[in-house]
């Protein structure tokens, strides 16, 4: 079972705030990939909304349980403004959150509130910054302590260390000199418990991850020839996708997903291969995304993005 939840936080993906991308100081222009219009003759069509829905079932200890997630992520100016989000748990009540988010004079997020429907605020991150990098991230949950965290930050040549207050969890992320993160590596105390090693095409398209310790995995990721439109919005302020996240959670299919030059199209995980159903425009954007994951009895996925664009 641990497996099942564990694969299921790798692909329920950017649905919660924690998978905002941070710190444009630290990773420069993040050139690492990109360029043109994705086969568009308008240089102006840029993302306005992305959705993004995720359907998921699971069968914990013989019970069925299904989980829905649609979100509408709000952009300007390839900048994620605000996203609203409801959450629909089989048998529950839904909720919704309003996400907002509020930049410093360097454009970097220092905050990310959310608001649930009746106006209260649920949960909120709090980001600091010394000499422009990230140097602490405080998370609250309002309602419940358990899930409060504070990491901090130190940084060496291409190494940043996370350290948790409280914990004897620390976490060491490598960058490559194409300003990309190219490993990911967890220890309790000085003991190494999970490591996660990323390779790159010459096009900036993520090639593989393979994670080693307390989850083991082999992916490979494909990808279209167009220009993936997610990129530019997500690597604004790049690092808090990985820097605010769990030991434990894989970033290779965020890569895919959100910072490779084209679209992802298709993935093996462990053996199991599946091509994705990519829509288009009459510019040649992508229009739509639909990934359907069936790990048989124990857990199905289904993802379904929409790409809004304005001229």
């Amino acid at each position: 079972m641990k497996k099942i939840l564990l694969l299921l936080c790798a692909f329920t993906l950017i649905t919660a705030c924690e998978n905002e991308p941070l710190d444009p100081d630290f990773a420069g222009d993040n050139n690492n990939g990109g360029g043109n219009n994705g086969g568009s003759d308008s240089a102006d069509l840029t993302l306005s909304v992305y959705e993004l829905d995720t359907d998921t079932a699971i069968n914990f200890l013989g019970i069925p349980i299904q989980t829905v997630t649609n979100s509408d992520i709000n952009i300007s100016d390839n900048k994620i403004v605000s996203s609203t989000t409801v959450f629909q748990l089989e048998g529950a009540p839904n909720e919704t959150e309003n996400q907002s988010f509020t930049r410093n004079a360097q454009g970097q997020i220092i905050s990310n509130v959310s608001v649930n429907s009746n106006g209260v605020t649920t949960n909120e991150y709090i980001i600091s910054y010394s000499n422009g990098q990230i140097s602490q991230i405080t998370y609250d949950y309002f309602e419940d302590d358990f899930d409060d965290y504070t990491y901090n930050f130190t940084y060496d040549g291409n190494l940043i260390t996370r350290t948790e207050v409280g914990s004897n969890i620390s976490t060491v992320f490598t960058i490559d000199g194409f300003d990309r993160v190219i490993k990911k590596e967890s220890f309790d105390g000085t003991t190494s418990i999970q490591l996660e090693t990323i390779t790159y095409n010459g096009l900036g398209n993520i090639n593989s991850s393979v994670g080693t310790g307390e989850l083991n995995s082999n992916y490979t990721y494909n990808f279209d020839d167009n220009t993936n439109p997610l990129q530019v919005v997500y690597n604004d302020n790049y690092l808090l996708n990985f820097l605010s996240d769990d030991y434990s959670d894989e970033i290779g299919p965020i890569i895919a997903q959100f910072h490779s030059t084209n679209n992802w199209n298709g993935a093996t995980f462990n053996g199991d291969t599946f091509t994705f159903d990519l829509q288009y425009n009459a510019a040649g954007r992508i229009a739509s995304r639909d990934i359907a994951y069936d790990f048989g009895p124990d857990l199905m996925i289904e993802i379904n993005e929409r790409f809004n664009y304005v001229n």
